[in-house]
């Protein structure tokens, strides 16, 4: 998750500016945001030229960056402690509740435009979504393994999580005339997970 290296030398954020480079996020989910300006995002974080410039030189950076940190919020999920435990459907269930959580704010638009005009970022989002579809895997493994979780093709199960989360959460097109959220569609989908593997034949 390492930032786009910068060809001039700038200041490192400080607690306090990542703050509001963070809080940058919710203000960008209905804007077109490949045709804001550098200005227009200046005036969105309510900040002077001079402090933006400061830290960054491109829009891309200040996306990257918000992402970034928005992504660390939701860091435990694609770390080892998130998986570890006995009972694979209380851990699986607990890593939907956070996904849940962190994904408020977050709107389907906003990662289309990402996943299309901004590459480098959307390559930072990606790394996070293998890194959770990894863990996803050790808990269906273990769960099966447990009995906990009915026995699944487990490449086809992971293929399926794959297409899930690269395809219909970055194209609005497919829900736009239902007008649900990112987060509504997602819950929605690992709820049928869940009740997928509990469901006895």
């Amino acid at each position: 998750m390492g930032r786009k290296a910068l060809n001039r030398e700038r200041k490192e954020l400080t607690k306090k500016a990542k703050k509001w480079v963070k809080g940058l996020i919710p203000l960008l989910q209905d804007k077109d945001i490949e045709n804001l300006t550098l200005d227009e995002l200046v005036a969105l974080m309510g900040k002077s030229k001079s402090t933006i410039y400061s830290y960054f030189s491109t829009k891309e950076e200040i996306y990257q960056t918000s992402i970034i940190l928005y992504l660390e919020d939701m860091s435990f999920l694609v770390s080892p402690e998130a998986i570890e435990g006995e009972d694979m459907e209380k851990v699986f269930r607990s890593m939907l509740f956070k996904i849940s959580e962190g994904l408020e704010g977050i709107s389907i638009q906003f990662l289309e435009q990402i996943q299309k005009y901004f590459p480098e970022s959307w390559g930072i989002v990606e790394n996070f979504i293998n890194s959770l579809l990894a863990n996803f895997e050790k808990v269906y493994q273990k769960g099966m393994a447990q009995g906990t979780f009915r026995k699944f093709n487990l490449p086809l199960l992971l293929a399926l999580d794959r297409h899930f989360v690269m395809s219909m959460i970055t194209d609005s097109s497919q829900v736009e005339e239902h007008q649900m959220s990112l987060k509504g569609l997602v819950n929605e989908y690992l709820n049928l997970r869940m009740s997928a593997l509990k469901y006895e034949i």
